[in-house]
């Protein structure tokens, strides 16, 4: 069961879904099997990272990419 914020240097409670956003992931097991996981973004969290599966084993959060209209503007 999710619990807590899957970014590492949040780890803020979960108390509502409607705060953030939930992944659902097929992972490998050690055996060979496949099983589904579930894991959640703050709100905070949600607005600036994504999360990824790698090679069905692991699941990393990452900074998402400003869209190029918001470089250009901060670039003036």
């Amino acid at each position: 069961m999710v619990s807590q914020c899957a970014n590492p240097d949040c780890r803020r409670e979960l108390r509502y879904l409607r705060d953030g956003r939930v992944y659902l992931f097929v992972l490998s097991t050690k055996t060979g099997g496949k099983r589904l996981e579930h894991f959640w973004l703050c709100g905070e969290c949600s607005r600036t990272m994504i999360l990824t599966c790698m090679n069905q084993s692991e699941v990393t959060a990452e900074r998402l990419i400003q869209d190029r209209a918001n470089q250009r503007g901060s670039a003036t």
